[in-house]
Order: structure tokens, then C-alpha cells, then sequence
């Protein structure tokens, strides 16, 4: 969130970069009085005064930044006021906060003005609030500040009227984005959710705009280029803030784009390679697991079978003693003596005794 934040900020922070903003998104929206203003040929940059202040609270400031700038010329005073929404879920209280802000711009601007500021002809400068959101779904809060008060329709003109400006870079299509052939509409591109393009198709279409962009817009896009990069490579699994300090402060685009792509092969070589190694290591891991089970499987299966032959072996020998046991008994009972079914059987009388359940003497 940090390289996104600091990415902007730069961006917008450039009173160039912030003057081709306000033409291509805010220009419908402004009084005619502004807009004559900045379309005039004799509108300078020391027109615009970037205001080095925050009004984010310190725990908000992982979601969310903002930019402050001050238009004047003449009798002229306005102020932009630009929220940078970095959430990917919408904040529904957004009206309420940007009034929050809004008077807060103005505490500052009567603390400026000191006495005079009580004086009975004193006024406050009027602001444009604008929320600039890129984020992935769509935008769904209201943006009339009465629309989030209830019953304004009985209290109407006890309530604060003001709608916010609302810029959606999702919804805002890649051809309108690039149509412009300019820095600007290309650094937005980069900052666009939803690209389906690779690093390297990126790069590839950032080096065309460099062969048709003139120098001074080269330059410019250069100037603010490395803190898009680094987000792209960040999706990448590439940490840019490793790269050699004046990497993305050369100004040289070229030489960004070719340093990130080496490293991002770099990454993915290295990556396959570890992945190879893993999956060896895993594979014996499973060969032996494996083996393990297919091991113990045939030791029961041979168990089973030696257990059924000694099984059917002892069944048979049973067996026998049984009809040894059935004649001897017959024998005797026919009246034949022990020594003479001994002769006969080739047993001792010993063993003739026990095959009849005779107790021995």
C-alpha cells in the first residue's frame, strides 16, 4: 500500500502532472471562472500552490492519503481538496468524512487569516472535494452529503448540500486512459485494477509510447515512472526496494524496465529451480510413504496366507488324530487287548492308551 500511496502522491504532488488531472477529470465539474482560468494562455504553474498538509488520521493512513492545492490568480482562491482512496472496500461514510475535511481546511485557512479572519467581510475559500479511488469493486457510497442524512427533505437548509467529485479508475476504460498519447494517461493505466497483461507485455507497451512521446513528455514520464514499476513488479513476487538506490531516480525508463525484467526472470528461474528440488525431495518423501504401505499390504497379505496353510495343516492333523482315536476305540471294544491293537496299529501301548482317553498307569 505504501509504494501505491507514494506513487500518487509524487503524481499528483507534480503541479504539472496535477494541472493535466484537473483538465482531463475535474474540467466539466469546475466553475467557469476556474476553467477560463486554467485554459487561458497566460495560466502559469505559480498559479498553483501545493499545500504541504495532511487531514488523514494517523490509523487511516494505510488506506487512504490526500492531496491539497490552492488555486490563485488575482481575486481568484479555490482549493482542490483530492482524497486518494486505496481501499478495496468502499467506505460508505465518505460524505460525512470529506465534510470532516473540508472543515478542517477551512480551521486552517481562518487560522491563516489571523484577526482578520473575525472581521464581518471575511470569507472562506470555496473547495472542490474529490474522491479518487482505485480499488477493485465498484463505488456504491452516495456522494450528496444529504443523502446520508435522514429527513432532509423537512430539514432542508439546516443540512450541508454538497456532492463530491467522484474519479473511479476502474471504471474508466484502458483506451480512454491511453487515447491521450500523454504521461499522464499512461501512469493511470499502470495504477488500472483488472489488467490482464504481464510485467513484460506492460514493458513492451510502455517502450512504443517511448518511441512516439516527444522528449518533454518522456521526461515526464520517467519522472514518475519507478514507483508504477514497483507495484507491477510487487504482483511479480519482485521486492524493487531491494534495487540499487538511484534505480528508479535515474530518470532513465529504459533503464527501470530492463533491470526489473532481469530480475523478475531472475525470480521466476530461481523459482522453478527451488520448485524442482521441492518436488524431488517430495517425491521421495511419497516413493517412500509409498513403499512404507505397499510394504506392510504384502507383509499381511503373506501373513494371511502362511496363517491359512499352518491353519489347514493343523486342521488336517486334527484331522487324523481323530480317526486314529475312533479306530482304537472300536478295536478295543470289539475285545481285542492293548498289547494285541499295539501289534496291529505298530503303536505302543502307551500311545494306544491315549488315542483311547485311557489314564496311563
Amino acid at each position: 500500500m505504501a509504494d501505491k500511496d507514494n506513487a500518487f502522491r509524487r503524481m499528483l504532488g507534480d503541479k504539472e502532472m496535477f494541472l493535466r488531472f484537473l483538465r482531463r477529470f475535474l474540467r466539466r465539474d469546475m466553475p467557469a471562472v476556474v476553467e477560463d482560468l486554467i485554459e487561458s494562455g497566460d495560466f502559469s504553474l505559480d498559479d498553483l500552490i501545493l499545500e504541504n498538509i495532511t487531514f488523514i488520521p494517523p490509523d487511516l493512513r494505510e488506506k487512504r492519503s490526500d492531496v491539497v492545492y490552492r488555486i490563485r490568480r488575482g481575486t481568484l482562491e479555490a482549493y482542490v481538496y483530492i482524497l486518494i482512496e486505496h481501499q478495496s472496500s468502499v467506505d460508505f461514510l465518505m460524505p460525512y468524512r470529506m465534510l470532516s475535511y473540508m472543515v478542517r481546511l477551512w480551521d486552517r485557512c481562518i487560522e491563516e487569516a489571523g484577526e482578520s479572519a473575525r472581521r464581518k467581510s471575511f470569507q472562506l475559500p470555496p473547495i472542490m472535494p474529490v474522491v479518487f479511488y482505485d480499488g477493485e469493486r465498484p463505488w456504491t457510497a452516495v456522494k450528496l452529503f444529504t443523502h446520508k442524512v435522514r429527513n432532509t427533505e423537512d430539514f432542508r437548509g439546516y443540512v450541508p448540500d454538497f456532492e463530491y467529485r467522484l474519479i473511479s479508475l476502474r471504471d474508466v476504460a484502458a483506451n480512454d486512459l491511453l487515447r491521450p498519447g500523454d504521461a499522464l494517461g499512461t501512469l493511470l493505466y499502470l495504477a488500472k485494477p483488472f489488467k490482464s497483461e504481464n510485467f513484460f507485455e506492460v514493458s513492451e507497451r510502455i517502450r512504443k509510447f517511448l518511441l512516439v512521446f516527444p522528449d518533454e513528455e518522456k521526461l515526464l514520464l520517467a519522472r514518475h515512472l519507478g514507483g508504477y514499476l514497483k507495484m507491477l513488479a510487487k504482483r511479480e513476487g519482485i521486492d524493487a526496494d531491494s534495487a540499487p538506490e538511484d534505480m528508479f531516480e535515474n530518470e532513465e525508463a529504459e533503464n527501470m524496465l530492463t533491470y526489473l525484467e532481469k530480475e523478475i526472470r531472475r525470480y521466476k528461474r530461481e523459482g522453478r529451480e527451488e520448485g524442482l528440488a521441492e518436488g524431488r525431495e517430495e517425491g521421495r518423501q511419497e516413493g517412500r510413504e509409498e513403499g512404507l504401505q505397499e510394504g506392510r499390504q504384502e507383509g499381511r497379505q503373506e501373513g494371511r496366507q502362511e496363517g491359512r496353510q499352518e491353519g489347514r495343516q493343523e486342521g488336517r492333523q486334527e484331522g487324523r488324530e481323530e480317526v486314529l482315536r475312533q479306530t482304537v476305540r472300536r478295536m478295543l471294544a470289539s475285545g481285542m487287548a492293548v498289547s494285541l491293537v499295539a501289534e496291529i496299529l505298530e503303536f505302543s501301548e502307551e500311545r494306544v492308551r491315549q488315542l483311547a482317553g485311557e489314564n496311563s498307569d
